[in-house]
């Protein structure tokens, strides 16, 4: 397994999947900090160009890590099928396991360092574009990536899984969008109906993080501020990690790859 994984680092580095989406999501938050630091020079007491308010604006979207998750998952998968690379990758004497972990493994390191990246340039533009620097939001961030990333994780390892089991992109994004989002979404409201069922959405990341995590100006209502709500975001992670882990070497057995 090693000797795949070490083939596998080989080949992102020397391709330009990693750079493209990199660059992309750099680009997009750099351009997003430009576009307030013009806002502020061409518009008269412009109250948004402000460290706060741009770094709330992920703070409180901390979903968007599962969907970063999926693109570079997808660039970094992109025409397995289509050019015979796992048929190929079995017929040496990998096995599914050891391929199935491999891509993992990979995936997720790629996914830790174009995070840094990007969030870098994201950190460090904030501070030179905008007003009132403050240390609090860039806690409050740092706080909620770090409690996420668990889940974040499980998120990738579900994609991975699900692109190595459909050979259609467009139907292993489907299935992911179904169970991070539609499954949370049906059992939120089915919740409100059954106690059961409420205890349950309650502990699925899409819900935790979109109901209790509230971003204002002047306060923040996070799950990640406290004992428990910490250790709910990082267990809810790794069970995650473990179930789609699980689950995908085990479909993976069982898929005929063709």
């Amino acid at each position: 397994m090693l000797n795949y994984i070490k083939s596998e680092f080989y080949r992102v580095f020397h391709g330009k999947e990693v750079y493209v989406i990199t660059l992309t999501l750099s680009g997009l938050l750099l351009a997003m900090n430009l576009a307030l630091f013009a806002f502020d020079r061409l518009t008269p007491n412009f109250p948004y160009a402000i460290v706060r308010f741009s770094m709330n604006t992920l703070t409180s979207s901390m979903s968007f890590l599962f969907i970063a998750a999926l693109i570079i998952v997808g660039f970094l998968f992109s025409d397995e099928y289509k050019n015979g690379t796992m048929k190929n990758v079995f017929a040496f004497g990998i096995s599914r396991k050891s391929f199935f972990t491999g891509k993992c493994i990979v995936c997720g390191t790629m996914a830790l360092a174009s995070m840094t990246v990007i969030l870098a340039v994201y950190v460090g533009s904030t501070y030179l574009l905008l007003n009132e620097p403050e240390s609090l939001p860039l806690e409050q961030l740092l706080k909620g990536i770090v409690s996420t990333l668990p889940a974040a994780f499980a998120a990738l390892i579900l994609a991975v899984a699900l692109f190595c089991i459909f050979k259609k992109e467009g139907t292993a994004v489907l299935c992911w969008l179904g169970i991070i989002w539609g499954i949370p979404t049906a059992c939120f409201f089915l919740g409100l109906k059954i106690n059961w069922i409420g205890k349950v959405a309650s502990w699925m990341p899409w819900n935790y993080l979109n109901h209790e995590v509230q971003v204002t100006w002047s306060d923040y209502q996070c799950l990640w501020n406290t004992a428990e709500g910490l250790t709910k975001s990082i267990i809810a992670g790794v069970i995650g990690m473990i179930v789609f882990y699980t689950a995908g070497v085990i479909c993976l057995k069982r898929r005929d790859i063709a």
